[in-house]
């Protein structure tokens, strides 16, 4: 649905977004991480043809969104991480007017999105809404859309908890309608609930792809045999070895459990922890304390 080859946008000799070669599958709910300055934004500006690339190419629903902008707009619904509502109008004749500009069909839904579920009240003017109730209206308009892939930069970024859990839910639900998001956001438990899979980005290169449903079958395994200093799994078992000091093991495992337990019971171990790992330890990897400082000695993904 949403394809990129070595797509890089430079600013002189600032670099924004450095070779981002990237595909979203129709219908994928995509989380894009990584702190201010990463090259999320970025990337979200040039798929709508707000940028022009220095260098590659980047196409929505096969249309090129740098000679066809136009027409990549028309199939998708963007959330803007800064939102500046015109002030003077009242919040249903802000969505009258931004539906309008689609021609209307989705004014209805946008209303029932903001009154049953955002609890706004559209008679007020914009200007007396808080922050959060603005990032409300334009979520409604927003998720009321009839388009093929919806772009949320920081969707939830000034709500209260209760709400953030709302937009999680219209996410589920635009997914379940066959509508493909990129969901760009610094909450990680928000993005794991969510997304199929994300991308980590730093200082403008893509560090990391990965496929969440994969991640959550992850088993992290801490066990210490008896006196041994070499650990070697069968290869059956689908198990890795991440760090190994003296005779305490840290491995992955993917495969199934009986089997490795069998296998455990055989080595004689001493104690054995199972557990799981979330989005945030992979995170780390690449903006966690420890991380690479010197971006350029990561390598890339697939190198």
């Amino acid at each position: 649905m949403i394809a990129t080859r070595g797509l890089t946008k430079r600013y002189g000799k600032t670099t924004a977004l450095s070779d981002l070669t990237l595909e979203i599958q129709r219908g994928e709910v995509f989380g894009l991480l990584g702190p201010n300055g990463s090259g999320k934004t970025t990337t979200i500006r040039l798929l709508l043809g707000l940028l022009q690339p220095t260098a590659g190419r980047a196409s929505v629903a096969g249309l090129d969104c740098r000679t066809e902008s136009v027409a990549v707009r028309r199939l998708i619904s963007y959330l803007p991480g800064e939102l500046r509502p015109f002030p003077a109008m009242s919040g249903y004749g802000y969505l009258e007017f931004l539906s309008s500009l689609r021609g209307g069909d989705s004014l209805p839904r946008a209303v029932a999105i903001a009154e049953k579920i955002m609890k706004l009240d559209l008679d007020r003017k914009v200007r007396a809404y808080s922050t959060g109730m603005k990032q409300k209206l334009s979520l409604a308009m927003a998720f009321s859309e009839p388009v093929e892939i919806l772009i949320l930069d920081e969707p939830t970024s000034a709500l209260d908890p209760s709400a953030r859990l709302d937009v999680l839910e219209l996410v589920k639900a635009a997914k379940a309608r066959g509508q493909t998001v990129i969901f760009s956001g610094h909450v990680l438990s928000e993005v794991e609930k969510v997304c199929d899979r994300v991308a980590i980005m730093r200082r403008g290169r893509l560090m990391k792809v990965e496929d969440l449903h994969t991640r959550r079958c992850l088993r992290m395994l801490l066990i210490r045999f008896p006196h041994r200093d070499r650990v070697e799994f069968p290869p059956e078992l689908e198990a890795s070895i991440r760090t190994h000091e003296g005779d305490v093991v840290l491995a992955e495992h993917r495969g199934p459990i009986l089997p490795m337990l069998d296998w455990l019971r055989t080595q004689g171990i001493v104690d054995l922890a199972v557990g799981t790992e979330d989005l945030h330890s992979l995170y780390d990897e690449y903006h966690g304390p420890n991380a690479v400082e010197d971006v350029e000695s990561i390598p890339l993904m697939g190198q």
